[in-house]
């Protein structure tokens, strides 16, 4: 490889790192408020339903977030003129997507056996994985958000089935709705980095 090539390949890593970066930039904050608010907005609606209603009013949710996300996207390409479809974007789908689609699909199979709850933990533990998948070229911060859904999934699932002893059966018993699940995971984790990220964000924009 002759040095204008090595210049050029170096040129095209650093590209694709800033973009990566960007594009995590504008995921972050603002966007996990927004999930955050309408996860809760969801435990609020879904706590007295079970079956498939409990699980149309997540995905109904689920869609708003990511219309938001997708208009945050467009928002960012058209302020830079660049495109929405980005090969950044695409290799964080590549990484994340495997995960996302096991863990809804085996969500939507304890749906329908009756168990809101197990599906819930299903939904925590695979987000967080995805999360943990794309870590390579993720903020430090969004690592540690995938860390906390993994935790407190395996956690949540782990007591569903009896295996962290009776100490935790009163806990358990107020969580066995898994709407409350899914408020403490996608609400209240989701707000926490959110306001760490954005109050982060405008402290050092103030300092610049």
């Amino acid at each position: 490889m002759t040095t204008r090539e090595e210049a050029a390949e170096q040129l095209r890593v650093i590209r694709s790192m800033m973009e990566r970066a960007t594009i995590f930039r504008a995921l972050s904050g603002e966007t996990a408020l927004v999930g955050g608010a309408a996860a809760l907005g969801a435990a609020w609606v879904s706590e007295n339903r079970t079956g498939w209603a409990w699980a149309t009013v997540w995905l109904i949710g689920l869609a708003a977030a990511l219309a938001f996300n997708a208009w945050q996207l467009y928002r960012m390409a058209a302020a830079k003129n660049g495109r929405m479809w980005t090969s950044g974007l695409k290799l964080a789908l590549r990484g994340a997507m495997p995960s996302i689609m096991a863990g809804g699909f085996l969500g939507l199979v304890c749906v329908r056996a009756g168990s809101t709850s197990q599906a819930a933990c299903f939904w925590i533990l695979h987000y967080g994985i995805a999360l943990l998948a794309i870590r390579e070229f993720a903020p430090k911060s969004m690592v540690w958000l995938g860390w906390a859904f993994v935790i407190f999934g395996v956690l949540a699932l782990a007591a569903m089935i009896n295996l962290l002893g009776p100490q935790v059966t009163p806990v358990m018993a107020y969580l066995k709705n898994g709407s409350r699940l899914m408020a403490i995971a996608f609400g209240g984790f989701h707000l926490i980095y959110g306001a760490a990220i954005v109050t982060t964000g405008s402290r050092e924009e103030s300092d610049a």
